[in-house]
C-alpha cells in the first residue's frame, strides 16, 4: 500500500485481511512477491530506493517474522520468479540486477553482469531452453543464468593497505582496518583508518581516522 507504506496479506477468495505490516520510512513500495525457497515461504517487498525487505511467512496464520532489509541498488526494484535447475529463484530488476535464491535455508544474493534492467520474464523455446528474456532501455536480451553458486571475485580499490576485515550480518556491512603511509616533512608517517562498507554494493558508508 502506497498510502501508509505497508504490506498487507489477504485470504482468498473473500479477500479478508489477515496481516498488515508497517514498512516504516517514507519510501513507497514498488513490488511485492510471495515465494518458496527450500520449502520455506517468504514475502519479498521491494522499495523505490533499491532496498529489499524480506519476511518469513507462516502460511497458516499469515504471520510475518524474521524481518530483514538489504540494499540491492539505488533505483526501484521489480521482482519476478523463474526456475533454474528445477529450483525457484527471484530476479530483482533494477540498476544493479540481482538473483535471489536460497542455500542451506539462507537467502543469498548474486549480482548479474548487466546494468539498468527494467523487466525480466522466463523464456523457454526449442532454440532457447530454460532462458530469460531481459528488457533494458532500447535493448532486449535472451540469455541464461550460469551456475549461481560459483565463486565471484570483485576487487574494491582502497588505495591503502588492508590489515583486518570483519562482517556483521545484522547490519550487512564490512568493517575494514587499513593503513596508509604518508610522507610528511621528509619522514614517513602512518595514517590508520576504519572504514564501513555495504556488503552488497561495497560502497563506503563511513570512515574514521585512528590516531597512531
Amino acid at each position: 500500500m502506497w498510502t501508509d507504506i505497508s504490506v498487507r496479506i489477504f485470504s482468498l477468495p473473500d479477500l479478508s485481511l489477515i496481516t498488515k505490516e508497517q514498512l516504516g520510512g517514507e519510501i513507497i513500495p514498488r513490488s511485492v512477491l510471495l515465494c518458496d525457497f527450500e520449502g520455506i515461504s517468504y514475502l519479498l517487498c521491494a522499495l523505490g530506493d533499491g532496498h529489499l525487505l524480506n519476511f518469513m511467512l507462516n502460511t497458516s496464520t499469515g504471520e510475518l517474522t524474521d524481518r530483514k532489509k538489504v540494499s540491492l541498488g539505488t533505483q526501484p526494484i521489480t521482482l519476478r520468479t523463474f526456475s533454474s535447475k528445477n529450483t525457484t529463484h527471484v530476479f530483482a530488476a533494477s540498476d544493479r540486477p540481482t538473483v535471489i535464491y536460497s542455500s542451506n535455508k539462507k537467502i543469498l544474493y548474486s549480482n548479474v553482469n548487466l546494468k539498468e534492467v527494467n523487466h525480466m520474464c522466463p523464456f523457454n523455446s526449442a532454440a532457447f531452453p530454460d532462458s530469460l528474456a531481459i528488457a533494458k532501455e532500447g535493448e532486449l536480451t535472451i540469455g541464461t543464468i550460469d551456475n549461481i553458486q560459483k565463486l565471484h571475485i570483485r576487487s574494491i580499490p582502497l588505495g591503502e593497505h588492508a590489515r583486518r576485515i570483519c562482517h556483521q550480518e545484522q547490519s550487512r556491512t564490512f568493517a575494514i582496518c587499513s593503513l596508509k603511509y604518508n610522507p610528511a616533512s621528509g619522514e614517513d608517517s602512518e595514517m590508520h583508518f576504519v572504514r564501513l562498507l555495504d556488503d552488497q554494493t561495497f560502497e563506503f558508508i563511513s570512515m574514521s581516522m585512528v590516531a597512531s
